[in-house]
This record gives C-alpha cells, sequence and structure tokens, in this order.
C-alpha cells in the first residue's frame, strides 16, 4: 500500500479547512440577505396547497397582500407586526424571505 507523503496530505487538509470555512460563510450572507428584517416578506406555501391558501395564511398572520407573483402559491405580503414572519409560519407558511427579494419575482397585481 503507498503512503502519502506527509506534506500531500496537510495541502489536502487545508483545503478541505478552506471549502469549509467558505461553505459556513456562504450560508450566513445568504440567511442574513433572506431573513425578513423589514414589514414585507415573500410568503409561500405548499405549490399543492388550494388556490386560496397563501390568502389564508397571510390573513391568519395579520397581515395584507401587497401583491402577486405570477404562481397561486407565493405572494408579498406586508405586516407592521415585528412577529410577522413568526406568525406567518405558525399560520401555514411554508417559507417567508424577505420583502427585497420580492424585486426578483415576477409580480402581479391580487384583484
Amino acid at each position: 500500500m503507498a503512503q502519502i507523503d506527509q506534506p500531500a496530505r496537510l495541502k489536502h487538509r487545508g483545503s478541505g479547512i478552506v471549502a469549509v470555512n467558505l461553505a459556513i460563510i456562504i450560508v450566513v450572507l445568504t440567511a442574513a440577505a433572506v431573513v425578513p428584517r423589514g414589514d414585507r416578506a415573500l410568503v409561500f406555501v405548499p405549490p399543492w396547497s388550494e388556490p386560496d391558501r397563501i390568502v389564508r395564511v397571510i390573513g391568519a398572520a395579520g397581515g395584507s397582500i401587497l401583491n402577486g407573483t405570477g404562481v397561486s402559491y407565493a405572494a408579498i405580503a406586508q405586516s407592521d407586526r415585528p412577529d410577522f414572519a413568526l406568525r406567518l409560519f405558525q399560520s401555514g407558511a411554508l417559507l417567508v424571505l424577505d420583502g427585497s427579494l420580492a424585486y426578483f419575482c415576477r409580480s402581479n397585481p391580487i384583484q
């Protein structure tokens, strides 16, 4: 069995440590960017839900719909409550992201 020399093993170990640290940094920065911070949130319910599920979830959380997203399972919502994101999850939201990310969604006014 071939023996790996010490410098090569240390180099491999060092690149693994760098990769792990880079992954942690990416996760932390992503989480900081998508966690709801303001009064607006991009709200998702399961795609297989009834078409009015998003309306019921946002209403139960004490919010109002600002705009649609082109799909029935996501909407841009607003509330002045500081615990709005938590209340959305408690009401049945699958995912709640910061409202600033709504810029990337194709939005449609809710009628």
